[in-house]
């Protein structure tokens, strides 16, 4: 039987020169455009295989950077996948990083030397199942290094931030510490990728972390969705820590359906 195509697109809407950038969640709703919002180009990346993009970022030179996975290139199973492309998104580069089993990019950024930091998840380069991945390369996509963040069951990191001192910071959930399910699980690293502290936020259900970014006193803000807290079914979570990720407050948004920050 003929292999399944999936393509994955970048699409730039012009809307005041905003490009969109998911490096949190693997099950976003649809976008909605107005009107008013005119679609400048698209472009398609992809083999004869199953192929998705799951962030993106405008880099200094104007063009971008997204990194996803792929079933048509790499190593076999499913791969990181890098793509460069120009401010028109024609491709100048790619790259590939797993091994023969399911590795994911869940989220890029550039970094301060004009290279890139990535995470996500793997299992080739697994001790146990999944565990949360971050790839550091240089400026044309090469490693630089990678480390796992390992734990018996399903982890993966979902966003990542170089922060002020030039480390690291990394949101997304595990079920391997914690409680007895997913919990938010945080991150920090040095320079290096060498895990200097973690955290974990949760009850006894699903939580789970998209995003994170470092906040001007030094600490730290985390969205997600909690199962375990609020007012029913999913919630949206915002969680406030301090620079060692110390809880300092949170705040859940939603009814009694389910909702996602």
């Amino acid at each position: 039987m003929k292999s399944r195509w999936l393509e994955f697109m970048l699409a730039c809407l012009l809307v005041a020169g905003f490009v969109f950038n998911g490096c949190d969640k693997e099950d976003d709703d649809n976008q909605i455009v107005g009107p008013e919002d005119v679609l400048s180009w698209t472009q398609t990346f992809g083999g004869t295989d199953v192929d998705a993009g799951y962030s993106v970022q405008q880099t200094t030179d104007g063009g971008y950077v997204i990194v996803g996975t792929t079933r048509s290139f790499g190593a076999g199973g499913r791969d990181v996948w890098m793509i460069k492309t120009d401010s028109n998104g024609d491709t100048l580069w790619t790259q590939t990083f797993g091994g023969t089993d399911y590795d994911h990019g869940l989220c890029i950024q550039q970094t301060i030397d004009g290279g890139y930091i990535i995470t996500g998840l793997t299992q080739s380069f697994s001790t146990g199942d999944f565990e949360a991945w971050l790839i550091k390369t240089d400026s044309d996509g090469n490693e630089v290094w990678w480390q796992t963040f390992a734990g018996a069951y399903n982890n993966a990191g979902k966003s990542v931030q170089q922060t002020a001192e030039g480390g690291y910071i990394i949101a997304g959930d595990t079920k391997s510490i914690g409680t007895n399910d997913y919990n938010i699980w945080l991150i920090k690293t040095d320079s290096a990728g060498n895990e200097l502290w973690s955290q974990t936020f949760g009850g006894t259900r699903h939580d789970k972390g998209y995003s994170v970014q470092q906040t001007t006193d030094g600490g730290y803000i985390i969205t997600g969705s909690t199962e375990s807290f609020g007012a029913g079914g999913g919630d949206a979570w915002l969680i406030k820590t301090d620079s060692d990720g110390n809880e300092m407050w949170n705040q859940t948004y939603g009814g009694t359906e389910y909702e996602n920050g």
